[in-house]
């Protein structure tokens, strides 16, 4: 059984503090994952045009956003300047010398999450573009990997990892690999869903603590080949770390094995693109998360 293990680094002090506390937490238990960052500016302060969405404040309250993500952040872009990510370079090169993977979680996270839909297909390419000028600068090689924020994608933007030439991809919530369909069209680029439920969704409903959290995914990856799971920099690098120990502890007494998501991309591909499904791309709701998620079609979670 193999974990794709997937970390979203959405705000600065996501990679300012919790992917250090994260670094150290995978080293001790011997674990490899991709870090999803974006690289632009944090501007998450924004995120107050979403208050209106249904979910979207029970969501902030179950989590104690002030306490888990900080006032700065839930500050910037607003009556804050936004901090650019591409500040904490070191970081993002200590991600790579220590054997994971550094994928890209797009530009400006905010302006994606929130305005994708509004985003023509110039706007979207020069949005990617942007985030791989940075990548390049401080790796000095082209990301494999991309992983939309928030889960929104959109026509342009799918063709747009096409013409871009990423390896694969990672921006939907579904039960399989598959490549999309666009306008009748097969994409090229692989995806790879997040298979398994975050713990910003089940925190506060399933449990207070986090151990339904750890039960619910060590449940859900029995007799599977493989999933992906979805932690973030914000969360299980900062005030639940914990829960990603003990998360750990669990899946390895289980006899799962953690990989970084290009590695299992590559698997995935060496057994021959006619073995993967090949769908439409859906917007649906999903169980406490505000507003609708990408899934391909027939291959939805709840």
């Amino acid at each position: 059984m193999v974990l794709g293990l997937k970390i979203d680094v959405c705000t600065f002090e996501g990679l300012r503090v919790g992917v250090p506390n994260l670094l150290r937490l995978f080293d001790r238990h011997g674990v490899r994952a991709s870090f999803f960052v974006a690289l632009g500016p944090d501007t998450s302060g924004r995120a107050i045009v979403r208050a209106f969405r249904p979910g979207f404040l029970a969501k902030m309250r179950r989590t104690s956003a002030v306490r888990t993500y900080g006032l700065r952040t839930i500050l910037s872009g607003t009556l804050l300047p936004p901090r650019h990510m591409a500040r904490l370079a070191p970081t993002l090169q200590a991600v790579v010398a220590a054997g994971h993977e550094l994928a890209i979680h797009g530009y400006d996270h905010r302006r994606w999450q929130d305005r994708l839909d509004r985003m023509d297909e110039g706007v979207v390419r020069d949005e990617i573009g942007r985030a791989v000028t940075i990548y390049r600068e401080v790796t000095g090689r082209a990301p494999r990997g991309f992983g939309a924020p928030g889960w929104q994608v959109s026509a342009a933007s799918l063709r747009a990892l096409d013409e871009i030439g990423f390896a694969y991809a990672s921006d939907t919530r579904g039960r399989g690999p598959f490549f999309p369909r666009v306008a009748g069209r097969r994409l090229r680029t692989l995806q790879l869903p997040t298979t398994l439920p975050t713990l910003d969704e089940v925190f506060g409903l399933d449990d207070g603590e986090g151990a339904g959290f750890v039960a619910r995914v060590c449940r859900e990856v029995q007799g599977r080949a493989w999933s992906v799971l979805t932690l973030h920099a914000e969360m299980e690098g900062r005030g639940f770390q914990g829960v990603a120990d003990r998360l750990l502890s669990g899946v390895r007494e289980d006899g799962v094995t953690c990989f970084p998501l290009e590695v299992l991309a590559d698997r995935i591909r060496a057994e021959g693109p006619d073995k993967v499904a090949v769908a439409e791309v859906v917007s649906r709701p999903i169980r406490g998360r505000a507003g609708t998620v990408a899934m391909p079609a027939g291959l939805e979670v709840a």
